[in-house]
């Protein structure tokens, strides 16, 4: 939805298309800008990595189960089955997963990961902005997203009273305990640091900062569905 001079205006096809490509891109960009920076990821995407080191899959395998599985908790939660809204969600899983690989790779090829600390730190929290960013704008288009931000968003309006920072952070739990039961096995943390810290502290008001200035007449509609 659309907000400007006082009133509200229903987003087009086109503009949803826009802004979920945009949106997509940032995502996926930061995401696989992170894992290459190896100063911490997002901690989905740790939990991931993580699940990765212990069994010797991809992390795109695990990305897309995590997205499937979701998908299908948001149903529930939300107390609405929409089989668009359910496809929508594992479609854009399944996308978002192919493209933090194939940016991580790319970021992995020019060295990013050779970098000083002292330089990618820096680069990792601007990954992690990205992250927010992105949440941001395609939460409020509310067309089609993440499993795991459409789970943020229904405990964000449902469960949370709007608050973004403790839907947030009821989301990471979980990720974080899937890299701690695994670390219990390989005694090793991948894609877990300071960047992961910042995400689990600072990404529901990162979302809440996009909210007002990013796109900022773009704005929140109808959480339960399309």
């Amino acid at each position: 939805m659309y907000y400007i001079d006082g009133q509200f205006y229903q987003l087009g096809l086109k503009q949803k298309i826009s802004f979920f490509i945009v949106s997509l891109v940032i995502n996926s960009f930061g995401n696989g800008l992170s894992v290459a920076s190896d100063m911490g990821s997002a901690p989905w995407t740790a939990g991931a990595a993580n699940l990765a080191n212990l069994t010797g899959w991809q992390i795109g395998i695990f990305l897309a189960l995590f997205a499937i599985a979701v998908a299908f908790l948001n149903m529930f939660l939300a107390m609405n089955f929409n089989w668009p809204r359910l496809l929508g969600n594992v479609a854009f899983g399944l996308s978002f997963s192919f493209l933090v690989g194939l940016f991580s790779s790319l970021f992995i090829n020019l060295g990013i990961h050779t970098l000083p600390w002292w330089l990618r730190l820096p680069i990792d929290f601007f990954a992690i902005w990205n992250i927010g960013v992105a949440i941001s704008i395609y939460q409020r288009v509310n067309w089609v997203l993440h499993p795991l931000d459409d789970l943020t968003n229904i405990l964000r309006f449902d469960y949370f009273h709007g608050n973004a920072s403790k839907a947030q952070m009821s989301n990471f739990i979980v990720a974080i305990a899937i890299s701690l039961i695994t670390f219990l096995f390989t005694h090793q943390f991948v894609a877990l640091g300071i960047g992961t810290i910042v995400s689990f502290l600072f990404q529901g008001r990162n979302i809440a900062w996009a909210d007002k200035y990013i796109f900022k007449h773009l704005v929140h509609g109808d959480v339960r569905g399309n």
